[in-house]
């Protein structure tokens, strides 16, 4: 494989495509503080969970991300924490990282009225199996650079929501950090973290007895990549029971379920279907998402 190949494919892996610079979840409607520093705590939801995604099974050495997380509301500060440990693995390439999220709330006379700001800080720890890669590069500049790099940015947030409306806009890798991966003669393969601009929304319509449908959809910018527009519907039953479905503009459909199982664990599952022409490289294997969530507050609802 020529050199110029193998340079623009690992250029393509780490750092072209913007959901592989964040990690990426379908599920987002319950990964605010994931998302948005703005909104950690202000659910009054503390719980800690897991969550494992596998993409195209049919490729060798398929992206899969792992993450472990929490969340937690601060009432005798008026503010909130989150934290999200992950990592991402795409055939020789891999990402770890720690997000850490904190938020002032300031909440209106009514109670319901809750308005978050907050910054975050992120460490990350991007690296290449060369044993991977060896065999088939010989003597590509790559392998003669570093096997791992460590990057640390910060971004910022705001989130309000009332119970019912939910909105919220953050910016990530604000810093914009370098990460250059080099060899003794000095070539260099040279990446960055780009600045994601997220924004938020979802809304509670109560259409019966204990049953609400939450529409909800999320617009992503990106520098050098074109945007992305999510949109989603989720029914809800008495707190304990969910399903939804969702769109991604142009990429994927996906499907999404959760259960309350006891009193504090939840389970949730999605499947994304994606379209054409991503579905011609993924040989009709899509994305799965599992996760599991534990109350740690008594009589929290689990959604």
């Amino acid at each position: 494989m020529q050199k110029s190949t193998i340079t623009v494919l690992l250029l393509f892996i780490m750092f072209t495509a913007s959901s592989q610079q964040l990690h990426f979840t379908t599920q987002y409607i319950q990964h605010n503080s994931m998302i948005n520093p703005g909104a950690a705590g202000i659910a009054n939801k503390d719980m800690i969970g897991l969550s494992y995604r596998n993409m195209w099974s049919s490729f060798p050495g398929n992206p899969t991300t792992y993450m472990v997380y929490g969340d937690f509301n601060i009432p005798k500060m008026n503010s909130g924490v989150g934290a999200y440990l992950y990592r991402d693995q795409t055939g020789p390439t891999s990402r770890t990282g720690l997000q850490l999220a904190f938020s002032k709330h300031i909440i209106g006379r009514n109670g319901k009225d809750k308005f978050g700001l907050g910054i975050e800080i992120r460490g990350l720890q991007y690296a290449i199996d060369k044993s991977k890669l060896s065999a088939s590069l010989e003597d590509d500049p790559v392998l003669a650079g570093a096997e791992n790099k460590f990057a640390f940015d910060a971004g910022a947030g705001a989130y309000y929501t009332n119970g019912k409306i939910s909105l919220g806009a953050a910016a990530s890798q604000l810093i914009e950090s370098k990460i250059d991966f080099g060899n003794p003669t000095g070539t260099n393969i040279r990446g960055k973290l780009y600045r994601h601009y997220t924004f938020t929304a979802n809304y509670k319509i109560q259409t019966g007895d204990d049953i609400y449908i939450i529409p909800n959809g999320m617009v992503r910018l990106v520098e050098h990549a074109p945007a992305e527009y999510e949109l989603g519907a989720l029914m809800n039953y008495k707190e304990k029971i969910w399903w939804g479905l969702g769109w991604r503009f142009n990429q994927f459909w996906t499907l999404q379920a959760g259960v309350k199982i006891l009193q504090r664990m939840g389970l949730t599952y999605s499947y994304d279907i994606y379209q054409t022409p991503i579905d011609v490289f993924t040989a009709g294997s899509g994305a799965h998402e599992i996760g599991l969530r534990f109350d740690l507050k008594k009589g929290s609802p689990q959604f």
